[in-house]
């Protein structure tokens, strides 16, 4: 009926409206550590692995030691990461 009004008042209060584009105003930080952290871990792996098709004089000479790179190269991410962790941040110059 047009003429009549309805009382919305009540319904207003009980459901907030939302936009239709909702954006969050922060970026969830641990989520993005978490993935970052991953992502260096994988590539650390990487390394180990591409050190690993060295000869042995080759890892000699660069002070590396095949059986302890083979243990890192197969290490899962999870331990990689909290190694990583244990270990303080070096500072940074100019900061």
């Amino acid at each position: 009926m047009p003429g009549e009004r309805r009382n919305t008042r009540v319904r207003q209060q009980s459901e907030p409206q939302l936009p239709d584009f909702y954006m969050p105003a922060m970026w969830p930080l641990d989520l993005q550590r978490s993935l970052h952290d991953w992502f260096r871990a994988w590539r650390q792996r990487r390394l180990y692995r591409r050190l690993l098709k060295l000869d042995d004089r080759q890892l000699a000479s660069h002070d590396l030691d095949r059986r302890r790179l083979d243990e890192m190269a197969h290490a899962p991410l999870r331990q990689l990461i909290a190694q990583r962790r244990k270990r303080p941040s070096p500072e940074r110059p100019g900061r």
